[in-house]
Order: C-alpha cells, then sequence, then structure tokens
C-alpha cells in the first residue's frame, strides 16, 4: 500500500528510481518515449504528457552530459512527485551530443512546476554523479538494480557540498 507522504532527501531519490537495462531502441526519439512510459505512473502522470514535456525539452537542445550519457528532463504542471529512471541501452543511439559520441546510458527525470528549484538542485547534482566515469561503466556492464541504486546513492551522499534538500513524494511504497 502506499505510504503517507513523507520527506525523502533527494540522495534517497537514487534508491527509489526505476532501472531498466539491456534496452533495445533504434533512435533517441524511442529512448525518450521509453523514458516517459518508464516515469509516467511514478510521477503520477499521463504518458503523453510525460513523452510531450521531454520531447519539448529536448527540442531545445540536446541533453546529453557527454561520453554516452544522456539525461532527458522536464519540468511538468500535471507532474505530481518527482520521477527517476535510469536506462542502460542494449546499443547507443545517436542523441545529437556534443561530443559526437552516441549514448548507452539515459538517466530520466520529470519534475513537478511548482518545485523546480528543487530539480535544478538535483539535476545538478545528478549530472556529478554520472560525471563518474567508474559509475557510468558500473551501469552498462552490470545486471544488478540494487548494486548500481546503491553506488549511485553513495556517490550523491559523498558530493554533498552541495546544500542538503528535502523533497516530499506521495506513494513511495510503490518505488
Amino acid at each position: 500500500p502506499p505510504c503517507s507522504e513523507s520527506a525523502l532527501d533527494n540522495h534517497e531519490l537514487f534508491l527509489a528510481m526505476d532501472i531498466s537495462l539491456g534496452a533495445i531502441v533504434p533512435n533517441k526519439e524511442a529512448a525518450i518515449a521509453l523514458a516517459a512510459d518508464r516515469l509516467a505512473d511514478r510521477a503520477g502522470m499521463a504518458y503523453g504528457d510525460v513523452k510531450a514535456a521531454l520531447t519539448g525539452r529536448e527540442a531545445l537542445g540536446s541533453t546529453t552530459l557527454g561520453k554516452g550519457i544522456a539525461m532527458p528532463h522536464a519540468i511538468a504542471p500535471a507532474c505530481l512527485r518527482p520521477a527517476v529512471s535510469l536506462i542502460g541501452l542494449a546499443t547507443s543511439v545517436d542523441f545529437d551530443a556534443p561530443d559526437h559520441r552516441d549514448v548507452d546510458v539515459v538517466l530520466a527525470l520529470i519534475w513537478p512546476h511548482h518545485r523546480a528549484g528543487d530539480f535544478v538542485r538535483f539535476s545538478v547534482l545528478t549530472s556529478r554523479v554520472l560525471s563518474d566515469p567508474t559509475l557510468a561503466e558500473v551501469v552498462r556492464q552490470s545486471d544488478d538494480h540494487g548494486r548500481i541504486r546503491r553506488l549511485l546513492h553513495a556517490r550523491s551522499r559523498a558530493l554533498r557540498s552541495l546544500t542538503p534538500l528535502r523533497v516530499r513524494l506521495a506513494g513511495c511504497a510503490t518505488f
């Protein structure tokens, strides 16, 4: 059963995130569609709304972080709670990356509009965590979702130079 609304530290979102490894997608659009599908229920949104938000943001410019990693993200008024999904692709796809490297790791975020400040802090933290080449390789090579969650969580805790932030999530038992 869903738990009552509770406060979770942003670092805890790494422990609660959705993970899909070995995903087979033919292109960036399909990767974003898969991300939207994985995020929709967690965010309390319709799939079409998540996909439109992610696609709209991607149209503004590539969300790649470089080195084969992309972080499609959006802030959406219809979003009820933050949601994170890590997707490892079986084969890398073109994401229009400035470094011209195809993407095989996708970490997608959807965030409530009324919590935009939280989103900025979390996305900065996430990009710092994903910049660790060792973690990226673990995501690429491991099939252990728990290990990946724990490593991302531990790395985020190690980067505590960012101001600790609390985010409120409803329905946390569904994670």
